[in-house]
């Protein structure tokens, strides 16, 4: 069983008990922690909605009581749904960032030091293709057309100082704040630009850095529409 079809079946329903969630929640790491928060947001969603102990109202909380009960059920249920809405970004953001340095690794032959450069017709037309275009120009040295979960990504292998990184346009993936993690012998970073992100990675924290501001040369057409 593969992550991302774990989560989707444990965030709908935390009771699961087929042998094969069972057995992939054992053998996987990240997914048991996923499942214990998951299990802890159902226990406050239940708590929030058992009736609490009663109690005799004093005289001027008479007439109060209802609706004193039914503000801190809302309370409760808005916390719980607060919390299984962020834990859910995070697993769904956590898996993308797993196929995503993925991706990156396998073009690690060509994140290399190159004077070579992609002209600049080659890198419109494929950047056309997502609906982007740069402020700017890049020291591009490859560009490629991939896909990122169906969608067309043009994926820049752009030369800077602190050396080679790459740039992978997501046109289909919205985020609010960047989003670092590392694998494989990368660094990476989701850097939010627009309504849509990049994702950056290089061997270096220097040259993410760098990375993260060629990241925002990237303009999207279509936001303008």
């Amino acid at each position: 069983m593969q992550h991302a079809e774990f989560r989707r079946l444990f965030g709908a329903d935390p009771k699961r008990t087929e042998p094969d969630v069972l057995s992939h929640r054992a053998t996987c790491e990240e997914c048991a922690r996923y499942a214990a928060d998951m299990e802890r947001v159902d226990r406050m969603l239940v708590g929030a909605l058992a009736p609490g102990p009663a109690r005799h109202a004093k005289p001027w909380e008479q007439g109060r009581g209802p609706a004193l009960r039914w503000y801190a059920l809302a309370a409760g249920v808005l916390v719980a749904i607060g919390v299984a809405v962020m834990l859910w970004t995070d697993a769904r953001r956590d898996v993308l960032f797993a196929e995503l340095l993925k991706h990156a690794n396998a073009e690690r032959n060509v994140m290399v030091q190159s004077d070579k450069r992609v002209s600049e017709q080659k890198l419109r037309d494929t950047l056309a293709k997502a609906g982007a275009t740069l402020q700017g120009s890049l020291p591009v040295s490859t560009v490629r057309t991939c896909k990122v979960r169906g969608a067309v990504a043009p994926h820049l292998f752009v030369q800077t100082p602190e050396g080679p990184v790459q740039l992978l346009l997501l046109s289909e993936h919205r985020f609010l704040t960047r989003h670092s993690s590392a694998g494989l012998g990368l660094r990476a970073e989701l850097v939010p630009v627009g309504s849509h992100a990049v994702a950056v990675f290089a061997e270096s924290e220097q040259a993410v850095a760098r990375a993260r501001e060629l990241a925002h040369q990237v303009d999207w057409n279509r936001d303008a529409g």
